[in-house]
């Protein structure tokens, strides 16, 4: 039941029925990371939050949870709550300050803007510790196109 619960209660209900959420070597799953799947299926799981946790009229994960995650967690200085970046201390000027996003290894990020109910997708290799890519540029240019 541990193996497929991930995928029964979470990625099959958003429609990403292909994601992997990888285990370490002994067999635990690893939450923070190792998570394979589509730029598609990452679009959902934004969605997900945006949505407060209901996907397709189904509320998918409890009542209080998306607010939870965007809830400063203590000693972070306001750039963390569970699970999710945010960007209350701006670290993102060109963002507004209700973004919050998942940050994954070398490069990828899933952005959630609320009040521009945007969910944005970065995907390739582009480590911020060798100069990747701008992401505060990037949001700029997808607001602007907006307004």
């Amino acid at each position: 039941m541990y193996y497929v619960f991930a995928n029964n209660q979470l990625f099959n209900k958003i429609g990403a029925p292909d994601a992997v959420l990888e285990v370490d070597p002994t067999g635990t799953r690893i939450g923070s990371s190792y998570l394979y799947a589509t730029a598609r299926d990452y679009a959902r799981f934004g969605l997900l939050f945006e949505n407060d946790g209901v996907f397709n009229g189904e509320r998918i994960l409890p009542d209080g949870w998306v607010k939870y995650t965007n809830t400063v967690a203590s000693a972070s200085k306001g750039i963390y709550g569970s699970f999710f970046w945010l960007n209350r201390g701006r670290s993102l000027p060109s963002a507004p300050e209700d973004m919050y996003a998942c940050d994954g290894h070398d490069g990828q990020h899933i952005y959630i803007l609320p009040t521009q109910e945007l969910v944005v997708v970065v995907l390739g290799y582009s480590p911020t510790s060798r100069g990747g890519m701008d992401t505060d540029r990037l949001l700029k240019d997808i607001l602007g196109t907006l307004n």
